[in-house]
């Protein structure tokens, strides 16, 4: 009988080589398709840039002193003038009332209890005049500055409660601007705000 020959071993090394490789294929195939960027673990450091350099890159900020000059134009909130011994301080409408509106602001309270503090310190009558620009109708300014005027006698009458001061209010409308309201035919704001206005005239201490 004819003996057998034992099979060779190279084939099954062969297959395990081959499953090897192709392992190693599928891995790195594997991180191309998902576009896998590896970073450098130790970059390259960046340049130094020299001193002298760094230093013609300094550029020195002059400081420079601008005085601005207020146009004459602007209204004061508050203003005063004395003749024939009393006192009549102006008061802007603007800061007074809200805009159309006759009823005091915070900061008009403000304002009128200090006057009321100098007030108290005279003797004889206080008189309040109310005055609007020429916006609308004559009428309605009118009212206004009746209602505006009527509200700062009040407010004054309430600060100095307890004194002999008597109080009087007047309202004037559109008269007796102070500025013009139009010039050349068109619309002088400043000059109109200006004239919105109530003046407390007293006796002067």
């Amino acid at each position: 009988m004819e003996r057998r020959k034992p099979r060779s071993p190279r084939p099954v090394r062969a297959l395990v080589f081959l499953l090897a490789g192709v392992v190693c294929i599928g891995a790195v195939g594997t991180g191309s398709a998902a576009g896998t960027v590896v970073a450098d673990p130790s970059p390259s450091p960046l340049p130094e840039v020299p001193d002298a350099n760094i230093q013609k890159s300094i550029v020195p900020i002059q400081p420079t002193t601008v005085d601005l000059q207020l146009p004459a134009s602007i209204t004061p909130l508050q203003s005063e003038t004395a003749s024939n011994g009393r006192v009549t301080v102006t008061l802007a409408s603007d800061v007074l009332f809200d805009f159309d509106k006759a009823t005091l602001t915070a900061d008009a309270r403000r304002r009128i209890a200090e006057l009321a503090a100098r007030i108290r310190q005279t003797s004889g009558a206080v008189r309040v005049d109310g005055y609007t620009d020429a916006k609308g109708t004559p009428a309605y300014n009118l009212r206004l500055s009746k209602a505006r005027a009527a509200a700062v006698k009040a407010a004054l009458e309430q600060a100095l409660s307890g004194s002999n001061v008597r109080v009087t209010a007047i309202g004037h409308g559109e008269a007796n601007p102070v500025a013009p309201n139009t010039i050349g035919g068109k619309d002088n704001p400043a000059g109109r705000a200006k004239n919105r206005r109530v003046t407390v005239t007293f006796r002067q201490s």
